[in-house]
């Protein structure tokens, strides 16, 4: 019936609803302390500070506090421990990642011309990764409801003439159709029902009611989690020093996002007489990003006390999706137990749409012991309620995810504090990091501690960092039907190593 199709929805392109949900924005607005040896050290603690190469990317006017120029990189090893707790059961998994996490450099030229008010212009460019998705974790728990109530809530409405297979049919060609000509509900509802899960209450082509196939009281779920992409911002900087006195700059940042989840759910524990069981659903999400913020950012210099602002202006990034899924279970036919299978192989594309985050700003204060050492303070506040999706052809979807995205997220108010112990050419760090939990449902705290080595070489220096950082977050296992939350508390342990020279 559906053949006459085909030559028709293949030009289409895109699909007709989204892919994003609540969880994922969370993904996409999280962030970790990466950066230089020196900056990650101290907590991140930089607003009022400058002169540090990651410190570029948070307060543009940083570059100015430069006296030469600079060129600097920085690695580090990161150990995650993520303990997942979904409905009072609790797992852990265990997962390592090295990589090149900064690399950034400032040109400074000094202002010979002492009737002009700026004596020193600085430009740098400072490449920064705000966060490595790469996250392993396993869920497991028991539950009063299945994977079934996921299918039945996309089914409803659909008439049963969409779900069966005709002749000369594959389940990839009618995936693909469904989706393209009805969208993504359209093919969750095929696959619960050629996956045994769901049955229509009546055999009829017009039929839009739906019921389970799955039989239970309570049943164990396990999932297995795999994260893994990065957000990386690229910043542009010019940044100037009026009257000796007051540090200037803007930033312009371009930002560029690949996240690639995927979620395993097996749930097995079903009643003896249940008509379907063992159940395997795999569901991927890979999300490309492309997008740009500004920020200005102002030092001010009193004797030994230091005073740092910094508005960074709402990033605008833009997204699409593509998605793949399967689903296989055990099944009873004619007194045999099969297990059916259904792998589509098709990858769905959709429309490109915008997220926009929000602006943040940022108040610091620092003071310096003369050559001895300092201590530093940073304090930002970002209203992440304010955060919204939406694409050009006003998609209720995305405006549905957006308010629900007001009502379950606060403002994220973070407190840095670091300092940094001088003797002679060593230098000694340490740093502190609270950040409140920003979703309402959640009553955990973001923490982390810091501490830091640094070598001055004259021409070059060397500088170690460890960090342990604390983070918290609420996800649900899925947007609809099956909507429990599970948690996963993540513990980081992040080793990083900075070589910086001067030219």
């Amino acid at each position: 019936m559906r053949i006459t199709y085909y030559i028709i929805v293949s030009l289409l392109v895109g699909q007709l609803s989204d892919a994003q949900t609540v969880s994922d924005f969370t993904r996409l607005v999280s962030s970790d302390l990466n950066g230089s040896a020196r900056y990650t050290s101290m907590a991140g603690a930089f607003g009022a500070l400058g002169g540090d190469l990651t410190a570029i990317s948070f307060n543009p006017a940083s570059s100015s506090v430069f006296l030469h120029s600079e060129l600097g990189l920085s690695a580090n090893y990161k150990n995650k421990l993520t303990e997942s707790v979904y409905l009072n059961s609790k797992a852990t998994y265990e997962n390592d990642d090295i990589g090149l996490d900064h690399f950034g450099g400032v040109f400074v030229f000094n202002n010979n011309n002492e009737e002009s008010p700026w004596s020193r212009i600085s430009m740098g460019i400072n490449f920064h990764k705000v966060i490595q998705y790469d996250q392993n974790a396993k869920i497991k728990g028991q539950n009063s409801t299945g994977i079934d109530q996921y299918f039945l809530y996309y089914a409803d409405g659909l008439a049963f003439e969409n779900l069966p297979l005709y002749d000369d049919e594959t389940t990839s060609e009618v995936y693909q159709i469904l989706g393209e000509e009805q969208g993504f509900a359209a093919q969750q509802a095929f696959l619960g029902y050629q996956g045994y899960i769901i049955d229509p209450e009546y055999l009829q082509d017009e039929n839009t009611f739906y019921e389970s196939n799955v039989k239970y009281q309570n049943i164990n779920h396990q999932v297995d989690i795999v994260n893994k992409g990065w957000h990386r911002k690229t910043s542009l900087n010019i940044s100037g020093l009026y009257k000796n006195l007051l540090h200037l700059g803007m930033n312009v940042n371009f930002h560029k996002i690949f996240l690639n989840h995927s979620q395993t759910l097996f749930e097995t524990n079903q009643d003896q007489n249940s008509p379907t069981y063992n159940i395997n659903f795999y569901d991927e999400l890979v999300t490309f990003g492309n997008g740009i913020s500004t920020q200005i950012g102002a030092i001010l210099k009193l004797k030994n006390i230091r005073l740092g602002a910094t508005y960074d202006s709402p990033q605008w990034i833009t997204l699409a999706d593509e998605t793949k899924q399967s689903i296989s279970a055990f099944h009873y036919e004619e007194g045999l137990n099969v297990k059916e299978e259904i792998k589509p192989n098709i990858t769905n594309f959709y429309e490109e749409y915008q997220l926009k985050i929000p602006s943040k700003t940022t108040l610091s204060f620092a003071y310096l012991f003369g050559k001895k050492g300092l201590i530093s303070i940073d304090y930002s506040n970002q209203n992440l309620s304010n955060s919204s999706y939406k694409d050009q052809f006003g998609s209720n979807y995305l405006n549905e995810v957006s308010q629900e995205i007001k009502s379950r997220f606060d403002s994220v108010n973070t407190l840095k504090v670091g300092g940094e112990f001088r003797f002679k050419d060593i230098s000694l760090r340490a740093g502190f990091l609270n950040q409140n939990a920003y979703q309402r449902k959640s009553t955990s705290n973001n923490t982390a501690i810091t501490l830091g080595l640094g070598l001055d070489f004259g021409s070059s220096s060397f500088s170690l960092s460890l960090v342990n950082f604390e983070q918290s977050k609420d996800y649900e296992l899925y947007s609809e039907g099956l909507t429990d939350v599970y948690a996963l508390n993540q513990n980081l342990t992040q080793f990083t190593v900075s070589y910086n020279f001067k030219l």
